[in-house]
């Protein structure tokens, strides 16, 4: 659009994919000297994120080649979706191609590497002859993304842009009961689902003059079957957990936290959320059903811009929903180098519980959001 063409052709939403090290853009330049040659553009973008016990930190490497008509990127994205919890870790790679003046078309791989996190269920009673009980449970992911965007390009004073994107994800979900001792450990129970999700997304901006524009951006998520059932305890197992507690009450309870746990976090990873999470979007505290984004931007000057954003996601049935109100402020230092500042405050409804603990209430979060990024082009 307006007076950049190049950016206006890349999809939303590339700073929150996770995506290269620079060591590997670097690496390929350096054994490849013919390409290099034709490639005109190299960029490194990298941003962290944080918020109520939430880290994440993504790296982004970006060369155009061929003319910058194809784009190669590579990259690297951690998350941790609460404190106390293993991070997660997804590695990428994707392929963008301009064709003409006003399609792109790309797609994208992703794997998330395996990681588990090991809970303390219940202590150790010796009075009663009862040794502790652990639950481990493990997570991995394998997506694909594909997405198609049509830019108008042109120079008058409304121009507009759409985009659409589809992402297939594989979750193998693991759990384990562990019995510890002083001569070892023995594992009670072990088993892996797999929970396959579909997210359809659709896209929208439309340019008004030079200083402004309005976005729009919507997601739909589908499970395989219920998020919240798979990889979560069966009955037998949870029978095995409660004779280990004073009494079934108590049993509930340290499930239910473990189960809050397992919940935050397929629903930080699935569908891509994880390479997208950040203060304009909010933290998922619970699988996703659908979310809508709006926003609205104004370009002070040639170098600095604001931007003011809402974000709605209604989670699963029985998992409420969220709100987040944020404002990202972008400042161009030069031509190489672009840093800015996200922060949100997001609020959290969550639904009552229905199994007789003191969560029986529903509840509302509320949260303060923060992410710092930058980019250097070469």
């Amino acid at each position: 659009m307006q007076g950049e063409p190049r950016s206006a052709l890349h999809p939303p939403g590339r700073l929150g994919r996770s995506l290269a090290t620079l060591a590997l853009v670097a690496s390929g330049l350096m054994a490849r000297p013919a390409l290099a040659e034709e490639a005109r553009e190299v960029s490194v973008t990298t941003e962290v994120s944080a918020g109520r016990g939430f880290r994440a930190w993504s790296l982004l490497g970006d060369m155009g080649l061929a003319g910058n008509t194809t784009f190669l990127t590579l990259g690297y994205t951690a998350a941790r979706p609460e404190a106390g919890t293993a991070a997660t870790h997804q590695l990428s790679v994707g392929l963008d191609r301009v064709l003409g003046e006003h399609w792109l078309v790309a797609v994208m791989a992703s794997v998330g590497l395996p990681k588990s996190t090991l809970t303390e269920l219940a202590p150790e009673r010796p009075r009663l002859g009862l040794p502790g009980v652990d639950a481990r449970t493990g997570y991995s992911s394998q997506s694909l993304l594909l997405s198609a965007a049509y830019d108008s390009a042109g120079f008058s004073g409304v121009e507009f842009g759409l985009d659409a994107g589809l992402s297939l994800t594989r979750h193998p979900l693991s759990r384990e009961i562990i019995v510890p001792s002083r001569t070892g450990t023995t594992v009670r129970y072990s088993r892996e689902e797999l929970l396959w999700v579909a997210r359809p997304s659709l896209g929208a901006r439309l340019l008004l003059g030079l200083r402004w524009e309005l976005g729009l951006r919507a997601g739909l998520t589908l499970y395989s079957e219920d998020p919240l059932t798979a990889g979560q305890f069966t009955d037998e197992e949870t029978a095995e957990l409660t004779r280990r507690f004073e009494n079934a009450l108590e049993a509930r309870r340290a499930l239910l936290g473990l189960s809050t746990r397992i919940n935050r976090d397929v629903g930080s990873g699935v569908a891509q959320r994880i390479s997208d999470v950040n203060a304009t979007t909010g933290i998922p505290t619970a699988p996703s059903r659908f979310d809508v984004k709006p926003s609205v931007t104004w370009r002070a000057t040639r170098d600095v811009r604001g931007q003011l954003s809402y974000a709605f996601t209604r989670y699963v049935p029985g998992e409420g929903l969220s709100h987040v109100l944020a404002t990202r402020w972008t400042v161009r230092l030069g031509e190489p180098v672009r840093v800015w500042a996200s922060v949100a405050l997001q609020v959290d409804h969550l639904e009552a519980a229905e199994d007789g603990t003191d969560a029986a209430e529903p509840s509302r979060v509320r949260s303060g959001l923060l992410s710092l990024g930058g980019e250097y082009t070469f």
